[in-house]
Order: C-alpha cells, then sequence, then structure tokens
C-alpha cells in the first residue's frame, strides 16, 4: 500500500509558486469557517505562557470535554493528536493482529505495523441503493465470521473501524457494531471506532449526537472511541485529540501518553471552542446546506459517480476512460484548487479522488471548474 495524506498545502504552493493562503485546498477535510475567532484570540493573549510546562492534568480542558460530550473525566485521554491516540492503542500489549478497513484511514495500518501488528484489510463494497444513491457495504459478517472463529484461540485482535469512515464518509450502524463488539469481547479482542469527523454529522448539540457510538464504552469494556479536535475545530497545527475508553482501560492507555503531549496552546483552544456553541452550530449549518448543494451539482455531471455525503467531505469515481484524478489534479491546479487523489487507498485506484465540503463561493468555484473538465 502506498501512504499520504491530503493537505500538503506546503508543497502544492511550492510547486505552484504561490503562497499557500493563496491555496483553495479541497484536499483536508477542515471546517470550512476555519478556527473559532473568540478562541483563537484568547490564544493570541496566551502566547506568553509557553516559557512554562503544560498542565500535565489538562485539568481545564478534561472538564471541558466531560461536560460537552457528556462522558466522565476517567473515560477520557487526551493526546496530541488522533494519530498519536491510534498509535498509543497498537502498544497495548498482546495483540496479535489487526484489521483495517479498505478504502481507510491509512495511519491505522501505520499504527499497527509500528507496534509489529501484522495487519489485514476488510475491504468496503461499493454498493448502489435502490434509489440510486451509491454507499460502501461494511463487512460486518465477515468480521463477525472472523471473531466466532478467534474465540477460544491464543490470537488477539485490534479491529479499526470509521465512524464515519474516510474517505466514503459511511457511518456505522448501532445494532451491527454491538454484535461485533460481543463477538470480539468473547475472543478477547478490541474494537477501535475512529469517531475524527463525528461532530460534522447532523445537527444536534455535540452530546446529543446521535450516531456517535461512544457511549458503547459503557456497555463494552473492549471497546476504545478515538475523537480528534482538529478536523471540526480547525486546528490541525495545533493537534489534539481524545479519546474515551472504558475504566479498564483507561489508565493503560494514559500511561503510553507522553506527560506534556497536548501543548498550553492547544489545551486553551480545545478547551474555549468546544464551548463556543454559536460556532458550533453555524458549522452544522454551513457543512449541512454545502454537502447538500455539492451532491445535486457535481451528480449532474455525468461523468461522476458521486457518494453522498455524511459529513464535510465527499468521495468520487471518474467514469470516462479517457480521464484521470492525475489529469484533474493538474488542471485544477493551474487555478490554485488542491484535491485529494484517492489512488492510495487500498481498494481505489487512479479515478478516485475526494473533495472537502467548503465555503459557498469556493464550492462554486470547484464545481464550475469540474463542468468545464468533464465537458
Amino acid at each position: 500500500m502506498k501512504y499520504g495524506h491530503g493537505g500538503n498545502v506546503f508543497k502544492f504552493a511550492q510547486l505552484h509558486q504561490i503562497a499557500v493562503e493563496d491555496v483553495i485546498d479541497y484536499s483536508a477535510n477542515i471546517n470550512p469557517l476555519g478556527p473559532s475567532e473568540s478562541s483563537m484570540g484568547v490564544v493570541a493573549e496566551m502566547l506568553p505562557m509557553v516559557s512554562h510546562y503544560p498542565d500535565p492534568n489538562q485539568t481545564e480542558l478534561l472538564d471541558a470535554i466531560e461536560r460537552v460530550y457528556k462522558m466522565p473525566k476517567e473515560h477520557i485521554v487526551a493526546g496530541n493528536g488522533a494519530a498519536e491516540l491510534l498509535y498509543a492503542i497498537c502498544r497495548l500489549p498482546g495483540y496479535t493482529g489487526c484489521f483495517v478497513p479498505a478504502p481507510g484511514f491509512s495511519e491505522y495500518r501505520l499504527a499497527a505495523e509500528t507496534a509489529n501488528i501484522p495487519v489485514r484489510d476488510t475491504f468496503y463494497m461499493p454498493r448502489e441503493s435502490a434509489e440510486g444513491d451509491h454507499y460502501f457495504e461494511v463487512p460486518y459478517l465477515a468480521l463477525q465470521t472472523f471473531a466466532a472463529k478467534l474465540k477460544g484461540q491464543d490470537g488477539r485482535i485490534i479491529c479499526f473501524l470509521g465512524n464515519p469512515n474516510n474517505p466514503d464518509g459511511t457511518l456505522l450502524e448501532r445494532e451491527h457494531v454491538r454484535v461485533l463488539a460481543g463477538m470480539l469481547r468473547d475472543a478477547n479482542s478490541l474494537l477501535v471506532i475512529d469517531e475524527s469527523f463525528i461532530d460534522f454529522v447532523g445537527t444536534e448539540p455535540l452530546g446529543d449526537n446521535p450516531h456517535s457510538l461512544r457511549d458503547l464504552i459503557f456497555e463494552f469494556d473492549n471497546v476504545i472511541v478515538v475523537h480528534s479536535l482538529t478536523k471540526f475545530y480547525a486546528v490541525p497545527g495545533l493537534r489534539v485529540g481524545v479519546l474515551f475508553a472504558p475504566k479498564i482501560l483507561q489508565p493503560k492507555l494514559k500511561e503510553l501518553i507522553p506527560t506534556w503531549s497536548v501543548n498550553t496552546l492547544a489545551q486553551t483552544y480545545a478547551t474555549l471552542s468546544v464551548d463556543d456553541t454559536e460556532y458550533v452550530e453555524k458549522t452544522k449549518a454551513v457543512v449541512c446546506d454545502e454537502k447538500s448543494y455539492m451532491y445535486t451539482a457535481l451528480s449532474a455531471i455525468p461523468a461522476l459517480t458521486v457518494y453522498k455525503p455524511s459529513v464535510n467531505f465527499m468521495l468520487l469515481k471518474i467514469n470516462t476512460p479517457n480521464k484521470t484524478v492525475e489529469q484533474l489534479q493538474e488542471y485544477l491546479g493551474d487555478s490554485n484548487i488542491l484535491i485529494r487523489s484517492c489512488a492510495n487507498y487500498e481498494g481505489l485506484d487512479e479515478q478516485w479522488f475526494r473533495v472537502a465540503i467548503k465555503t459557498r463561493e469556493s464550492n462554486e468555484i470547484l464545481v464550475k471548474k469540474l463542468q468545464l473538465f468533464f465537458s
């Protein structure tokens, strides 16, 4: 498998000899509104505090997460972005195998391989509903079958699932996940649900999101839910994330995170931004409107198969053999637009690409460019 991420605006800007701020970046799935302005103002005031060590207990941050997401602090671990937490999970002792979704976030595989855990792909299959909507099917039955075979054996696995999955946006079905979690528990194995983009789903308050499965940690002692705070709050450069784990696992995971992993500025911003209800509500409203606009507009292009977005990004496939994503990237690059090729995702190829959901002004530019390219 080839590795890589979206969001390399620095390389793109250098290649096109433009300033980073002039890049229209559709490759990284970040809140189109940018960071919470009120929270960033306080962060600026905190700059003199970088001469001191961060709060090792992350007291204010954990208090805010507990209050907003309605999860007790004794179940929370904070880290330097969701990626650090994934690597910590894979360093838990005794696991002999790992299942990752395909297509799926490459850091699942990298985290497992760094811990010398063999990796096996779980292939999601592209389907079309009776209504004509395109989606990816989660192979629950295959996973359950494998979990059943593990029971009573020496092997222990870590099974990663995205909710929603990246890059296709597939949301998990609670009852299927509950069955799988129970079977993995019987096999002394672990289920890790990555909810890095869950805050973009729906319009409910963050702590009442019906699509989140974080409450399963109270039902199963082998379920961990990872939650990024950099995508929704638009600070991937600050690096902050949390995980929710059963009480039996929380202290073990906390021991695997360096003491000052979350820096002072990241703690300050995350503490304030999760409580910025105006920012949260506006973000959800904008993403809801814009993903609907983008889905309708891009579905009207015959050369594209468009997967209906559940969050702030959408997956597309080019159907014409004489057009490739590489050609599209070059064409859009001339207009300072960066998209995400999905050729390095297991199960996809050079005909697949992903775009973020941005503001209407930017989205209209992208739509027009795509219409022209495929006309």
